[in-house]
């Protein structure tokens, strides 16, 4: 799948909170949105790219990333399914490359900043959907 974690950080003093994660290279990035899942709909996917990649950081709470590839038998799907627990307490970036879907999971609570990189229509015919 490729899926990737970048680690980060935090360091708290006197002034306040910092929060960061000096090893993601954003050289590729060309836009970014955030996503906050309301309670009553708090899955969003299952979500396909076959050239566009994403990066998903997290901004409050916890948000869960499920990936599994595109180009599998989709009766074994369960089996090659990788959730990822993205947490604003424990910064770091989740990497997901083209050829994977993923499915984002939320409380109604959490909110993840997802970067892209290719600007929108960049990519016709490139996003994919299938049901929950």
């Amino acid at each position: 799948m490729d899926e990737r974690l970048i680690e980060g950080g935090k360091h708290e003093d006197a002034r306040g909170k910092l929060r960061f994660c000096n090893d993601f290279d954003m050289t590729a990035v060309k836009r970014f949105y955030t996503i906050a899942n309301s309670k009553d709909a708090p899955v969003r996917g299952w979500i396909g790219h076959k050239r566009e990649r994403k990066w998903f950081f997290p901004l409050k709470g916890k948000t869960v990333i499920e990936i599994e590839p595109m180009d599998m038998n989709y009766e074994a799907h369960e089996i090659h399914k990788r959730p990822f627990e993205l947490d604003a307490e424990r910064p770091e970036v989740l990497l997901v490359k083209p050829w994977n879907w993923f499915c984002i999971k939320q409380d109604g609570e959490a909110e993840v900043m997802v970067f892209s990189d290719c600007r929108v229509g960049e990519y016709k015919d490139d996003d994919f959907r299938r049901s929950i």
